[in-house]
């Protein structure tokens, strides 16, 4: 191999690199959205953007079927013409060579409360005895006895949400307070947004317990519980919530219309929660119903 071969190879590599585009973020640009030029490596992104992090249990990607089903639809479409105008435009979410601006549909935030439908139908009991046993030679009776509050919750998915049909997703579910439960009790289960489905829920700090009680005369004792058992029916409801970037490749370049004079690009995104501020507009509710069965058990007492 001569020397210029090797050199001819080098100054053709040093062409080649120098036409490649090099990816640079704006800084103050006046810029709303993340947005792409067809033949450029380079994008544009500010901070403010309406992207929300989310536990990947709670969400699921948005299609664009789903997109255009949400009743703020149209605004979406309308900020678009607004900002960046008309004419021929292919829409798109979720495009793999934007991994850092999806659309999401994900679960509202917090948990969701069970509403009590009707009074719980519940019972009370204090005779539930139990006997121990004698330990050493001071007379001492151990008794063991468990303590505490259950509740296993059955249900079943009466409405599906119109976003994320299908969709199995984490979910924490808030139990309102019956038979002694704080009104902040929360568990977290799994569910499947899909007409009929069911999933279940379990909540329990049962826990046994062990105290030593001195004899009269070495005779036995017994120990009592109060004891209440309900079955609460109840009721759900879970709101999807859609969030994140719908773009719009155009099929000419173009500035914003808030500044025409700036730079052109193909692609641009415009964001879910930007566009439609209104929740409501942007969201669609999962219904489920079903029943808890609780059981509390409260003051041990011992006699001998």
């Amino acid at each position: 191999m001569t020397f210029p071969y090797i050199l001819s190879v080098l100054l053709f590599g040093l062409q080649l690199s120098s036409a490649l585009p090099a990816s640079r973020v704006a800084g103050s640009a006046d810029i709303n959205h993340v947005i792409q030029h067809t033949h450029e490596d380079s994008y544009y992104r500010r901070d403010d953007i309406s992207i929300y992090a989310r536990t990947a249990p709670s969400c699921t990607p948005l299609t664009l079927d789903q997109v255009k089903a949400l009743p703020g639809w149209s605004k979406i479409q309308q900020y678009a013409t607004d900002t960046y105008g008309d004419g021929g435009v292919n829409i798109v979410v979720n495009p793999p060579e934007y991994p850092n601006a999806p659309a999401t549909v994900c679960l509202q935030d917090g948990p969701v409360q069970i509403t009590l439908k009707g009074a719980p139908s519940c019972s009370t009991s204090d005779t539930a005895q139990f006997g121990g046993k004698i330990t050493g030679t001071t007379g001492s009776y151990q008794l063991a006895f468990q303590q505490g509050y259950s509740n296993d919750g059955s249900w079943t998915i009466t409405q599906e949400s119109s976003l994320a049909s299908g969709a199995t997703v984490g979910i924490t579910i808030g139990i309102p307070d019956v038979a002694g439960a704080s009104a902040d009790v929360t568990t977290t289960t799994t569910v499947t947004n899909s007409l009929s489905k069911s999933f279940s829920t379990t909540i329990s700090n049962q826990q046994t317990q062990t105290v030593s009680v001195n004899t009269v005369d070495g005779k036995p004792c017994m120990g009592t519980m109060t004891t209440t058992t309900c079955n609460a029916p109840g009721t759900g409801s879970a709101s999807y919530v859609a969030s994140g970037s719908v773009w719009f490749n155009y099929d000419d370049a173009r500035a914003p219309k808030s500044d025409p004079n700036g730079a052109k690009h193909y692609k641009y995104a415009v964001d879910i929660a930007t566009a439609v501020p209104n929740i409501n507009d942007r969201s669609s509710s999962m219904l489920f119903t079903g029943s808890m069965q609780i059981s509390s058990k409260t003051n041990f007492n011992a006699k001998c």
